[in-house]
């Protein structure tokens, strides 16, 4: 039985939530007894990756289907230099496809919101999540079918507030990274807070009768760093999993739940719901470079995919460059670092060691000098000046 074609007859695909839960870490799902039970009925990648470990570049790249070096937000300080007048956007799809389109967001440059019908603007020191973003579902309810994106930025927010704050000003920022133990235990302490937000947006979901029609996709934009890799105070200054290989799970009425192991990355989601809403594929950007996710849903396709990720030292060694400095190739359960400031190699073999603390680079290495060409290949097709490319 073809269960995508299945679910399309029943008008699975009428609504679509996306939230976004702001730098979670995939390690603390078992802290969240609701969101682990969802993800057990529901539809996990367990190698999902973010194409860039912050949330500016994560946003733009999954509302652009894009790498960040293809479409501007490629560092930081180009947060304004999305390419709007040439990029088409997720809203802009689901919009031309007769959806109802509605973000509540921190602030206007967190996403592209052109396409939006309706956005959003929470103040983060007093908004109630659970109440406002079950207050939009419910409004968004009698709309024939809607889009609705929600950003919950509570455990980011109270690790800025809690940690980084408390460190960031220190001449010595070794203290920092000596405290990991305390770091971990004040972000874990954030957990029955986040699933509670969970409880109720499910709860809202069923009370609304959106049960049976509605997909809702559950999404890291990046990991948050607790002093594990010694100069990353947070998140994105470099390209480690701690922080690049984030929680992810979509939930299908009609899918059957199970895992999906194979390498994927962020910007998938993009010609993912373009597929999922019947979106033209000839009407499709074709400089898109997400891949859609239904071959591995549907569990027509096993083929490891690889994973391109660029950062540009934010929340590192200071100050924040106005380029991104720092690339990877993630495939086959190995990992190969370029850092071009300074010209340094780093390579992984994340099943014996996932941790990524030996760093085995061996010039001479026919399956290096592979994933090398790999990556110089992705960042000279991306435009991408460096030492190598």
């Amino acid at each position: 039985m073809n269960i995508k074609n299945n679910c399309m007859e029943k008008n699975s695909f009428n609504n679509i939530i996306f939230i976004t839960l702001d730098g979670f870490r995939k390690d603390k799902v078992t802290f969240c007894p609701v969101l682990e039970n969802y993800v057990h009925n529901s539809i996990e990648f367990s190698n999902m990756t973010t194409v860039a470990p912050y949330t500016l570049a994560a946003h733009h790249a999954m509302f652009s289907g894009m790498y960040p070096s293809r479409n501007g937000v490629n560092a930081y300080y180009n947060m304004f230099r999305f390419k709007k007048n040439e990029i088409q956007t997720l809203p802009e799809l689901l919009h031309e496809m007769k959806y109802y389109t509605s973000c509540d967001i921190i602030n206007d440059i967190v996403i592209p919101t052109k396409g939006f019908d309706e956005v959003n603007i929470f103040d983060e020191k007093t908004v109630d999540f659970k109440s406002r973003h079950s207050q939009l579902i419910k409004k968004l309810s009698s709309k024939p079918k809607f889009f609705l994106f929600l950003h919950y930025t509570e455990p980011h927010k109270n690790y800025v507030v809690d940690i980084v704050q408390k460190y960031k000003d220190k001449e010595n920022k070794d203290e920092y990274f000596l405290a990991r133990e305390e770091n971990d235990s004040r972000y874990t302490s954030y957990m029955p807070q986040l699933d509670d937000y969970v409880k109720v947006i499910l709860e809202t979901i069923d009370e609304c009768n959106l049960k049976q029609n509605t997909t809702v996709i559950i999404q890291a934009d990046h990991g948050t760093g607790v002093g594990e890799k010694h100069g990353e105070m947070f998140y994105g200054a470099f390209t480690y999993d701690s922080t690049s290989n984030v929680f992810s799970m979509i939930h299908i009425p009609g899918f059957e739940p199970h895992l999906i192991s194979s390498q994927c990355q962020n910007i998938d989601f993009f010609p993912t719901i373009a597929e999922m809403i019947s979106f033209p594929k000839d009407n499709l950007d074709p400089r898109l470079q997400g891949k859609t996710l239904f071959p591995l849903i549907e569990e027509t396709e096993k083929i490891e995919r690889p994973s391109f990720i660029e950062t540009g030292g934010l929340y590192g060694p200071w100050p924040s460059p106005k380029k991104h400095n720092v690339f990877a190739i993630r495939f086959n359960r190995k990992k190969l670092i370029f850092n071009d400031t300074p010209e340094t190699w780093e390579f992984y073999d994340l099943d014996t060691d996932p941790n990524e603390e030996k760093n085995v680079y061996d010039e001479e290495s026919n399956e290096i000098k592979i994933l090398k060409s790999k990556l110089i290949a992705h960042l000279e097709s991306n435009n991408v000046q460096t030492k190598i490319s």
